[in-house]
């Protein structure tokens, strides 16, 4: 079914791609598809563009991050998707949240409060798309009302984050529920990373 915020989506992705924007944010209730847009597919498509790009994607769960990332790389395996652009999977990788194609791409999925070490979101090269940190909703509804899990949230964004991109003008996407009027969201657009969302 095609809504509407479908083609709005589908149109700020794209400039996400083409280096037209590098801080999205995208606020959706449940069940209207950004994760299927801003995550696997967007993801997908990144890959195709550059199957040399590195993704982080993270979540409020290493379940949910891990079963985004296997859907990603169940596309990617596709006949149709090879039809459309070359990207082949490592095969000594068997990991659901960590794997590389055999173009020097590559993937991790964590929670959002878990360790995101040893990966980089895009590399140094400033001329094209390489990659992306895509972060989908990194709190559970559960805890929005709990001020310290808030906190430490939104602290991720100010340090861990932000330090894992090859460089600053690597994309950073958040797909999420507004929770509480002091949500990450929030952080985010009164200034919390310095930046402009």
């Amino acid at each position: 079914i095609d809504g509407p915020h479908h083609a709005v989506i589908g149109r700020v992705l794209d400039d996400v791609l083409a280096g037209k924007r590098s801080r999205v944010i995208i606020t959706l209730p449940p069940g209207y598809t950004k994760t299927e847009l801003a995550v696997v597919n967007f993801i997908a498509k990144g890959f195709a563009l550059n199957p040399a790009s590195r993704f982080i994607h993270a979540t409020f769960s290493d379940d949910l991050a891990r079963e985004n990332s296997d859907k990603i790389k169940s596309l990617i395996e596709l006949p149709e998707f090879a039809d459309l652009a070359t990207v082949t999977l490592k095969q000594d990788t068997k990991a659901k949240d960590r794997w590389k194609t055999d173009q020097g791409g590559g993937m991790l999925a964590k929670a959002a409060g878990g360790p995101i070490t040893g990966f980089r979101a895009g590399y140094m090269d400033k001329t094209a798309f390489t990659g992306a940190l895509v972060v989908d909703d990194p709190l559970k509804p559960d805890d929005a009302f709990s001020p310290t899990k808030r906190a430490r949230v939104n602290q991720r964004a100010t340090n861990t984050f932000r330090s894992r991109l090859a460089h600053d003008g690597v994309p950073i996407l958040v797909i999420m529920q507004r929770l509480h009027s002091d949500d990450f969201v929030n952080h985010l657009l009164t200034g919390g990373t310095g930046e402009v969302w």
